[in-house]
């Protein structure tokens, strides 16, 4: 089946492309540079190239086969811009939620697996993200916005999407990939708002007929999310974005939601009356 071939040319991929870092570096997992280099060949060859491959090997009109083919206007760029800002609070209001949840006694072995899990992956995040100059914030902006944002909705409303709207309906098939999405990042405590912004750039694919739209939408989340850690980190005078909206800002969180769900409608609208577009052949 077509989901196998994707797994495996994924899993070739990456062997590949990470075995170019045993090759070509020092592979020193202590260095920062050396991860950051291990972390762009893995991106690279994990969601990049796959789908590229497969769409050339399945389809006459691979760009089209990919949504790549279609650019989105301006105005529907722009507010798929804005949706994420404003949706910043919700999502930490969200992800504050999930955080409450406990797991049954007898799941406790793997509640404490999860909580240090997400630990060490915080820790080695803010240890990949931890620079005090421009040229360190421009890596990082390709490293973690750019590289993510491109492979990751190539990967999943990319080739994951098609393969299950081959079979299903356009709407199963945008919540099965957003399952999917959330899981594979393997942060229970971040399973919640991960699923739902799956789903929203999932949306955003059917509704634009455009993978452009998912990453721009990715792209600015982990775009922002940079650039405040980056702030944060060089003693900028800036709130902790992570909680703006969550606990105490509460409040924030649930006005956030609120308006984040009329920004939806408002695309939708804007989507489905001005489809302005520009196809690439």
């Amino acid at each position: 089946t077509r989901i196998v071939l994707l797994l495996t040319v994924m899993s070739l991929s990456t062997l590949v492309f990470s075995s170019f870092w045993y090759i070509f570096t020092d592979a020193d997992i202590e260095n920062v540079n050396s991860l950051k280099v291990l972390q762009l060949l893995q991106s690279v060859g994990m969601f990049v190239l796959p789908p590229f491959m497969l769409a050339w090997l399945w389809s006459r009109m691979p760009l089209k086969s990919l949504k790549l083919n279609i650019i989105p206007s301006a105005t529907s760029i722009f507010l798929t811009v804005i949706l994420l800002i404003v949706a910043i609070p919700g999502i930490n209001l969200l992800s504050w939620f999930n955080q409450q949840i406990v797991l049954p006694d007898f799941l406790q072995g793997l509640e404490k697996w999860l909580i240090s899990s997400e630990e060490e992956a915080a820790l080695l995040t803010q240890k990949l993200i931890s620079v005090d100059t421009l040229s360190g914030l421009a890596v990082n902006i390709v490293l973690i916005a750019v590289i993510p944002a491109l492979g990751e909705e190539l990967f999943f409303r990319g080739s994951l999407f098609n393969i299950f709207n081959n079979s299903k309906s356009k709407i199963l098939a945008v919540w099965i990939t957003a399952v999917i999405f959330s899981a594979v990042h393997f942060q229970f405590y971040g399973f919640i708002p991960r699923l739902l912004l799956g789903a929203l750039f999932g949306y955003l694919l059917v509704w634009s007929e455009s993978l452009w739209l998912p990453i721009v939408a990715h792209f600015t989340n982990n775009f922002i999310a940079v650039i405040f850690y980056y702030l944060q980190y060089n003693d900028y005078d800036v709130p902790d974005l992570d909680k703006v909206g969550a606990d105490q800002t509460w409040w924030l969180g649930l006005m956030s939601l609120v308006f984040t769900g009329f920004c939806i409608v408002w695309l939708r609208i804007k989507l489905k009356h001005s489809p302005v577009k520009t196809n690439i052949s």
